[in-house]
């Protein structure tokens, strides 16, 4: 060890390239991270908006009204939307990080599946306009991609 106080220190860090690939727990965990956390954003989004359409002077009528809308359209179906999105892009990101994948093919798996189960629960609700719902389907597809490819190119 050199006495110089003008010499940067010396350092031995190590990369782990050498490390498993993980990608049923990166899948698994994005998949937790898109459908639940999109849940509790929601959920959290619309007791919110409750409140404040509540404190503006609306009527139970007219809140239960807001919230049992389905228009996409509306504040509560936008701020939703884009929750969901955004969760769809962790869930994406932290897929590929936790799975210590090299490129998108992890994050391409979980898209398919949460792809596959939002159409699924979709079309079985059958009150979503299927268009809408395809058109809604392929951008979180985008935006899990999105954000695997996010974590792909921040990859040390």
């Amino acid at each position: 060890m050199s006495n110089n106080p003008y010499v940067a220190p010396q350092s031995h860090v190590q990369q782990h390239e050498d490390l498993p690939v993980r990608p049923v727990k990166g899948i698994v965990i994005g998949l937790l991270i898109d459908l639940g956390g999109s849940i509790l954003a929601v959920a959290l989004i619309s007791f919110a908006y409750a409140t404040y359409i509540g404190s503006q002077g609306a009527s139970a009528s007219e809140i239960e009204s807001a919230m049992t809308s389905t228009d996409l359209f509306s504040p509560l179906g936008l701020m939703n939307t884009v929750a969901g999105m955004a969760m769809s892009y962790l869930a994406g990101f932290y897929c590929l990080r936790i799975s210590r994948g090299t490129n998108l093919r992890y994050p391409l798996i979980l898209a398919a599946i949460v792809l596959a189960l939002g159409l699924g629960v979709g079309l079985a609700w059958e009150t979503t306009n299927v268009f809408l719902l395809l058109s809604l389907a392929a951008l979180g597809f985008g935006a899990t991609l999105f954000g695997g490819a996010k974590a792909l190119r921040a990859r040390p």
